[in-house]
This record gives C-alpha cells, structure tokens and sequence, in this order.
C-alpha cells in the first residue's frame, strides 16, 4: 500500500472546473433499465476486477472518512475482488484528479460531484453514497450556555461558502439569531478536528464539529448547544464516465467489497476489530472516539444508497439555496447506479432507492 499526502497531478484546478459555468452535457443517464443490466451480468461469484490497483482520493484524512473501503482492503474482501493494492491520494482537488486522469475513484462531496459535472460538461458519475446523514451539531466554548451568548461571537463552519458554514447559519435563524448581523461568521482551515481546537482555546464561541468531539470539549468547559441528525445523502463515490467505461469490472469489484465492509461494520461485535484495523493502517483513533462508534457510524449509508427521488431531491434543494449548486442542474445526469445495485443484489440486500 501506497499513502502519498501530495496532491495528484491535475490539469484543471477545482474553483476552474466549479467555475467554468458550461452547460453540462447529458452523461450516460442511469436508469432502472441500465442497472437491471449491471444485475443481470454481476453475481457474487463472478466479480473480479480488471485493475489490481486503484488510484483512490480522499479529501479527509480522518478515519471515519475512510472506514468502508479501508476496511473492505484489511479483512481482505478487495483483494478477493482482485483489486490487491490503492494508491492513496489525500486531496481537496480530487475532482480535478479525476479530471486529469490522476484518480481512479474518489471519495467527495455529492455537491462537488454534481456540481463539477454540470459546470464543465463532463461525464462525472457519483457510484455510490458514503454517508446519509448528517449531524447539525453547533459545539459552544466555555462561558457560553445559551445562543443570546453568542451576540457578538465568532463562529466557524470552515470555508465560508461550504455546507457547514450553511448548517450554522441554519441553527442561528432557527434559534433567534440573525448570522448576518448578530454574530461574525469566520472561515477556518483544518477540517471538523480543528474547529473543535478553536473552539477549546477559545479562539471562536462556536463552531461546527462531530459527535466524537463532545468529550473533549465538555472537558474544556464547553458543550454541545444544538445537535440534531439529519437525511442528507451528502457524501459518496465518484468516477469519470469514461473511466467507468473502460474499467466495469473494476468499478463493479470495488463497490462489492466495499459495501460488504459496512455489512460486516454494522454488527457491533466487529467494533474493537474495525478500530484495530484503522488503527493498524496509521490512523489516529483517540481511546474517547471508540465511545462515539454507534453514533459515527450512524452516519453511514449501510446499504450505500438512498431512500428515494424525493430525498435527494430535497438535499440538491438545500445545496441550490447556499448557492453551492445552479438552480437548472439535473443530478439524475450524474449518478450512475449499476455498480450499487448489482453489490445489493450479491450481498442480499433490496435496491435502494429502487430507480432514479
């Protein structure tokens, strides 16, 4: 196993491809029509992949982030598949990654999958769903016991024009406080490990983080003023078309093992084992975060899908009102399902969402 920390070699970069403003072209639309073809011609026992190794990227470094696919590589399930080895790029610009031929598959943001393949035009295809819920959790630093305490605050959800930032500003207007006015959103680098820093050295009074943080800043003194878990199919899989294209077998054996790998997460008496393995791969796992488990992995979408339509319709709606998504775009463009419903098909498991 390779990890390069690097970023991989693109030719277009990420604001280039977000901000083209190109109409995208109509990708190979996936349909029931299609799947049932991906059913019909993958069963369990005949997946194996065409490439032995996998450019995969990954814009977190936590390991939650990570969980289904590396753990699909320890209990060995990929290499059963055939896929024996990943190049591992940890990358914000894993769309241009994509883009230049730098990655095979990547894990992202729905948003940035949608969004990038309508602005450029380009056949991108989201493969599966990592994570279908979300937690809209405000953490608060010491001194702070009610939202009129954050009037003149700082508060951070990361960049400013991204999802957490949004979620924040949610909270504040269900909560009396207007973020225009009543408090000063600030942007800050680092991801969810790092707001909760900021927020325990009382750099900001709030900020967006993860259930695994409560501990550590309930031991500061702070606490959790709002936390609430959501529908949200915000996170998953994506790939070029054309490298899908060339590489079915190996798209099909890559999404198979990793959905057996949450399968086999889901029972909790493979919790000690999965941190284990994490572990083992040179993640940083804190004893206190093996508490959160139940709760982290409440987030993940067990069965790599979605419920239906009407719920990524209505995420894609919360994406067009921060603007991270044009009012016109058609997400059904850029998804294409074969790959999670023949895996749901092997592994006993019903479709879901049944058709797009």
């Amino acid at each position: 196993m390779t990890i390069k920390s690097k970023k991989p070699v693109i030719k277009l970069s990420r604001r280039k491809v977000l901000k083209a403003g190109g109409m995208g072209i109509l990708g190979i639309i996936a349909s029931s029509s299609t799947g049932m073809l991906g059913l019909q011609k993958v069963s369990a026992a005949n997946i194996h992949s065409n490439l032995k190794k996998l450019r995969i990227g990954d814009f977190n470094p936590n390991y939650a982030a990570q969980w289904s696919w590396r753990l699909a590589q320890g209990l060995g399930y990929m290499e059963e598949v055939g896929i024996m080895d990943f190049e591992v790029f940890l990358t914000d610009e894993y769309i241009p990654g994509l883009i230049g031929g730098s990655l095979d598959i990547t894990h992202g943001d729905t948003s940035e999958f949608f969004g990038a393949g309508k602005a450029s035009g380009l056949s991108i295809k989201m493969i599966n769903l990592y994570r279908d819920k979300e937690w809209w959790i405000m953490g608060v630093r010491k001194g702070i016991n009610t939202f009129d305490d954050l009037r003149g605050g700082k508060i951070t959800g990361g960049g400013l024009g991204g999802r957490n930032t949004w979620i924040m500003r949610q909270i504040l207007k269900a909560n009396g406080l207007d973020p225009d006015k009543d408090v000063e959103m600030v942007p800050m680098k680092g991801g969810s490990d790092g707001r909760m820093k900021a927020l325990i050295a009382e750099v900001v009074d709030g900020a967006s983080v993860f259930p695994r943080h409560e501990s550590r800043i309930v031991e500061s003194g702070g606490k959790f003023i709002s936390a609430e878990l959501t529908n949200a199919p915000q996170e998953g899989f994506g790939a070029m078309g054309a490298w899908l294209d060339k590489n079915d077998d190996a798209a099909h054996a890559f999404v198979h093992a990793d959905l057996r790998a949450r399968q086999w997460l889901f029972d909790p008496k493979n919790k000690s084992k999965a941190y284990k393995i994490m572990r083992d791969y040179g993640y940083d796992v804190p004893p206190e975060f093996e508490a959160m488990y139940q709760t982290e992995i409440n987030q993940i979408a067990k069965d790599g899908g979605w419920a239906d339509s009407k719920t990524m319709d209505d995420f894609v709606k919360s994406l067009q009102a921060t603007g991270a998504l044009p009012k016109d775009i058609r997400w059904q463009d850029y998804v294409e399902l074969k790959y999670l419903w023949a895996a749901q098909k092997a592994l006993g498991l019903p479709n879901r969402p049944a058709y797009i």
